[in-house]
């Protein structure tokens, strides 16, 4: 069977949300950072929302799994093996390239975000 992309990208979704859900002490947390995410990647670009959430994704578990759903699903669109962070900075990745992969994964965030607000517990202030 042949699925469309905006069909792989909800299945996608709904199985991060649903390992969000599993963790349950982060679904507050991963709430916000998910519903946020387009706004910062649409203000200051994909490579410095990702150098932001890498620089807490040690202290923080939700940011942690919102940059692993968004560099696994990277890696699973076959765009490149390496770390999409490191895919990014790295002098072969053209401006062309930044600029369709931004449109995919904000088009994957469009989906995560509607799961997010029917699935997880909101967070009223961090």
């Amino acid at each position: 069977m042949l699925k469309s992309l905006e069909q792989e990208r909800a299945r996608y979704a709904w199985d991060c949300i649903n390992e969000v859900i599993a963790q349950k002490n982060i679904e507050g947390k991963y709430s916000s950072y998910v519903k946020r995410a387009p706004t910062l990647i649409q203000t200051n670009g994909l490579g410095n929302t990702l150098a932001f959430y890498s620089s807490k994704k040690k202290d923080e578990p939700a940011y942690r799994l919102l940059y692993q759903h968004i560099d696994c699903w990277f890696k699973k669109k076959g765009h490149s093996d390496q770390d999409i962070f490191e895919w990014i900075i790295s002098e072969d990745t053209s401006s062309l390239n930044t600029f369709q992969v931004t449109k995919e994964i904000l088009a994957l965030l469009n989906w995560m975000k509607r799961f997010a607000e029917a699935k997880l517990e909101g967070e009223e202030s961090e």
